[in-house]
Order: C-alpha cells, then sequence, then structure tokens
C-alpha cells in the first residue's frame, strides 16, 4: 500500500509538472502558433495584448494628458526640426497649407442690414485683407491664415492673443505654459472645462520664461486652435507624430541610396601587368592616418577622385569590375512611404510629387476629392475658432453692442478657397449639368470657385449693361444690327437671350430693392 501510494504520488507530480508547463489552458493560449509562428500577431485582439505581455512589450493607459506631459514638447520639438532640415516633411505641411489657406477666406455678412453687412466687409477688408492685423506689422490677414494652419499641423495647436492695440498676437505652441502646477499652460475647472490661457514669453536663452507668464480668458482674449485626440484631452500633438519613424527611416534609405550611386559612379576596374605589387607601391603613398607600421608595411594608397584601382597579377591589361545597380527597387519604396507619411494630413502621393502620370481623370479626381474632406476639417478649425471670433471681435468694436444684443448684425459665412478644378471643360459641364437639374444654385457653385457672388452679379449687369449700350451705339452710327452678346463673351443664341433675360431680372431687382430702401 505504501508503494503503490508512493507511485501514484510520484504520477500525480509528474502530471502536475506536465501541466504547469506545457499542459495548462492559458499557458496553450499564450503560445497559440499563427502561420507557423509562435507568438505572431494576429486579428484576435485579446490574444494580440498576451502575446505583447510575454515578449515585454509595453502598452501605456491613462489620461491624454499624462502622456502629453511627458512627450509632447519632445514631439514638437522633432516637428519642427523635420521642418527646418526634412524637404519630404516640409513639402508635405507647405502643400497641404496651400490647399486648406489658398489665397484666403473671405467674409460674407448675412444679416438682413445691407448697410451693416457693407460696413463691415469694408471694415475687415480694411482691417485684415488690406492691413497688417498681426502685432509686429509684418503679415497680413490671409498670411497670417497661412502661419495659423501650418503652426496647427506641425504642432497640433496654437493660440491666438486679441491686444488691446487693436491687433492680434499669434503665439507658438511652446508659449502656452504657466508656472508650476501649470505645465501645459491652461487653468481648468471641475470639469476640466479650460478658465484661463498662460502665455508666456521666450527669455534670453531661447526657451519660453513661464515667470512672466500672463493669463487670458479664452474666448474674449484668447482663441485656442486645437483637434485633441481624445474628448478628455486639452492639447495636441503634432498630427504628422505616427509617421515620425517613417520619416527617420526614409531619410536613412534615401541617404544610402545617395551612398551607394557615389561608389558606382567611380570607374572601378582591375589592372593587371608583371610585378603589380612592386610598381603600385612605387605608384602610391603610405597612409599618413595609419601610424602602426612597425614589422610591417604601411599601408598604401592611391588617390584618384572617379576611380578604384585593384593591382593584380598576371598579363598586361584593363578589365572593368561588374557590379550591380544598388536599389533596383528605390523608386517603389520611397512611393510607399511617401503614402504613409502624408495619411495623417490626408495628402495623398499625386499631391506630395505633383505627379499625376500613372493617373486618368476620374482617379485623380477621386483622389483629390478625398482628400480634399480632410482639408474642409481643417479649414472649419479655422473657420470656427480663427477667424469668426475675431471677426466678432470686429463687429463688437464697431457697433458697440454683444452678439446676444444683436445677433442677426452677427450673421455671415465665409467664402473658402476653392476646389481644384482638374479638367475645366468636364468641371463646367458637371456644374451646369447640376444647375439645370436643380441640384445646387449659382451661388454655391461661385462659392465653390472662391467668388463672391454679389460681386459677380454686380460686375456680369455692368457687363452686360455696356455690351448692350455697345451694340447700340454701333446701330445708330451704321444701322447694322450687331448681337451685343459680341462684347462680353457671350454666344449670340439662345443662351445668350437667357442671360440677357436673367441680367434685366437683376437689374429690376435691385431697382426695387433702391426704390424700398
Amino acid at each position: 500500500m505504501t508503494r503503490g501510494r508512493k507511485r501514484s504520488a510520484q504520477a500525480k507530480g509528474k502530471g502536475t509538472g506536465r501541466s504547469s508547463r506545457a499542459g495548462s489552458p492559458s499557458r496553450r493560449r499564450r503560445q497559440l502558433a499563427v502561420e507557423g509562428f509562435r507568438g505572431a500577431y494576429n486579428h484576435f485582439g485579446y490574444h494580440a495584448v498576451r502575446v505583447a505581455r510575454d515578449q515585454g512589450r509595453s502598452i501605456t493607459g491613462g489620461h491624454p494628458d499624462t502622456h502629453q506631459r511627458i512627450h509632447r514638447e519632445q514631439l514638437i520639438d522633432q516637428s519642427r526640426q523635420f521642418m527646418r532640415d526634412n524637404g519630404i516633411f516640409r513639402g508635405i505641411i507647405r502643400r497641404a497649407v496651400a490647399y486648406i489657406v489658398g489665397r484666403g477666406f473671405q467674409l460674407q455678412m448675412a444679416s438682413k442690414d445691407k448697410k451693416h453687412n457693407q460696413r463691415v466687409e469694408a471694415d475687415w477688408r480694411r482691417f485684415w485683407t488690406k492691413g497688417r492685423p498681426e502685432i509686429r506689422g509684418l503679415l497680413s490677414g490671409p498670411r497670417m491664415e497661412r502661419q495659423v494652419c501650418q503652426e496647427l499641423l506641425v504642432c497640433g495647436d496654437t493660440g491666438l492673443v486679441l491686444t488691446d492695440r487693436d491687433r492680434v498676437q499669434h503665439v507658438e505652441a511652446e508659449q502656452i505654459k504657466g508656472p508650476k502646477g501649470f505645465s501645459d499652460g491652461v487653468r481648468k475647472d471641475a470639469f476640466g472645462t479650460p478658465t484661463r490661457f498662460f502665455v508666456s514669453p521666450y527669455g534670453s536663452g531661447g526657451r519660453v520664461s513661464t515667470s512672466r507668464a500672463q493669463e487670458y480668458e479664452p474666448g474674449t482674449e484668447f482663441l485656442f486652435l486645437c483637434d485633441p485626440d481624445r474628448p478628455s484631452g486639452t492639447r495636441g500633438v503634432p498630427p504628422c507624430q505616427a509617421s515620425f519613424p517613417l520619416l527617420h527611416a526614409l531619410k536613412d534609405i534615401c541617404d544610402s541610396e545617395a551612398a551607394s550611386w557615389q561608389i558606382f559612379s567611380r570607374l572601378a576596374f582591375e589592372l593587371h601587368r608583371e610585378n603589380a605589387a612592386e610598381q603600385a607601391h612605387a605608384e602610391s603613398k603610405a597612409d599618413e592616418n595609419d601610424t602602426d607600421t612597425e614589422g610591417r608595411l604601411a599601408p598604401r594608397v592611391s588617390e584618384m577622385d572617379q576611380a578604384l584601382i585593384f593591382h593584380t597579377e598576371g598579363e598586361e591589361g584593363i578589365k572593368p569590375v561588374e557590379r550591380n545597380i544598388p536599389g533596383r527597387d528605390f523608386p517603389q519604396s520611397v512611393a510607399i512611404f511617401l503614402r504613409l507619411i502624408g495619411l495623417p494630413v490626408g495628402l495623398p502621393l499625386e499631391i506630395t510629387l505633383l505627379d499625376w502620370t500613372k493617373s486618368n481623370y476620374s482617379q485623380s479626381r477621386a483622389v483629390l476629392e478625398q482628400a480634399f474632406v480632410t482639408f474642409l476639417f481643417w479649414q472649419g478649425v479655422l473657420e470656427d475658432f480663427e477667424l469668426t471670433p475675431i471677426v466678432e471681435w470686429r463687429i463688437q468694436k464697431l457697433l458697440g453692442k454683444t452678439k446676444d444684443e444683436a445677433p442677426d448684425l452677427y450673421e455671415h459665412e465665409w467664402i473658402r478657397p476653392t476646389f481644384p478644378w482638374l479638367d475645366q471643360l468636364k468641371e463646367a459641364q458637371a456644374q451646369a449639368l447640376k444647375l439645370e437639374r436643380g441640384m445646387t444654385t449659382w451661388g454655391i457653385v461661385l462659392k465653390a470657385q472662391g467668388l463672391d457672388p454679389d460681386k459677380i452679379a454686380a460686375d456680369l449687369v455692368a457687363e452686360t449693361v455696356r455690351a448692350i449700350k455697345t451694340a447700340e451705339k454701333i446701330k445708330k452710327q451704321t444701322g447694322v444690327d450687331v448681337p451685343w452678346q459680341r462684347f462680353c463673351g457671350l454666344e449670340a443664341d439662345a443662351q445668350g437671350k437667357g442671360v440677357e433675360a436673367a441680367v434685366r431680372r437683376v437689374v429690376d431687382r435691385k431697382r426695387e430693392e433702391d426704390q424700398d430702401e
């Protein structure tokens, strides 16, 4: 009985040992092989986390401000360095800004008081479009729009101070920083709502001086532009930060390719002759960088800018050295990298390289439409958090009334930068068809091209009236009835008659409005 019990205990122990090493269900799940590779990642989400744990990978969680407190400033510094010395990153950012901002946004007041609308629009042109609203007087309004957009794409957030000098101060992301306890530059209430923003000037050492930080009230004194990644986040990080490792890798690839071609471009050949070693020694010189010459000959070098010579024994003659061309797949690799790098800002490869040789019209149009979805988002950020608050700030100065006191007088809209037209004829035909089918309006089509419908209507009226008067003048002098459409670029057909009727309706409506006023 004793021996039997001992064997049973031993068997039980052995079974327990096998189970602890490989037999437990949890162990088998962690070591699940995928396509023959133990511990590989797959589509099983929870299993991917287990694999990461087993491999010692770090997956951190927590509040977004916790991550930003550690890495945000370093990410901004890296992004700014890319803007300074990485042509690919700089080109992507500047290209995106060119599409998002273009020639700038145009203000169109929409209140019921037309005189008020004209007054505000005239003030805006004087202050923003033609003036120098930036506090240093270096930038016009449209140039400021581009700079603010660039800061958003480079740093993730930026700010504007509405000063008492009737000017706007643009501050960088690094300057939104406060004293101890407010390293993110924001004072928040219990719900996380910003109640004050801190702005610190740059000190003599080139870093911000938080000891001289100034507090500003959001909305009325300080405009904060940001696109937080998470609902509980306050500050932003560079939108392209996820592509930073790719930028480093692509730079290494380009440097390696350039070095390979430099080596490949040098003429390499074998020089066959008798006593090659002795003659090569006589024609070369000692390597001055090698000081360890005791007991052996000093290494010899032959300095030739465009050639590498290998001296060999044998019959006299010259034989070229065959080599493989480096980087056969280099263009394809660079193209893939550029597509991945441009993804965070919605910039496709065709726009980045301005290369449409591999795309037809339909493909190009589809690419631009998808890219413009992202551009529209950033345009909305600029409208809602920069341009609209500044316009309302200007209107309040003109009226002396707040938006709550006279909401109608603050009504306005923005004519956004134009969507690029690839084929002018096809785009015009498509817009004309939409107009005929009632799928759009004349004003929407003009606004899509960055044009003011009221100004275009007034110009058309003036141009048509001039053309009609010119035709009447010719008829009086010669008695010949010349189509007036000839003098304003229209065809003398039913289309021209339709335009004439439309212009006459505009003239009649304007006359009635003037009488009512």
